[in-house]
């Protein structure tokens, strides 16, 4: 297996059990990559891999988000419904926030 190397991803910072580690296989340039970022921001290479996951998910979310409300703004009738009820809500509030 030339070029794949062997990373070990575990579930936590401290005290796990074999249960809690798996083993997955990456190429060697990957997990350079990975280690590279890893040692840039001082963390283990779980924990890199666990803020890259975060980052990545936040984007898609709100990468559906704003196609969700493109939609909604493409349809007039739609978009002035959800208007009404953003200002419907605004006045139940009554905080003007």
């Amino acid at each position: 297996m030339t070029g794949l190397a062997s990373c070990t991803v575990r579930a936590g910072p401290h005290n796990l059990s074999m249960a809690d580690m798996t083993t997955i296989t990456v190429s060697a340039r990957t997990r350079e990559r990975l280690k590279r970022l890893a040692d840039d921001d001082r963390l283990s290479l779980d924990a890199e891999l666990a803020r890259i996951l975060d980052q990545a998910e936040r984007a898609r979310f709100w990468a559906g988000a704003r196609a969700d409300y493109e939609r909604l703004r493409a349809d007039p009738r739609e978009w002035a419904d959800y208007l009404g009820e953003l200002a419907g809500w605004e006045q139940l509030a009554g905080d003007g926030l």
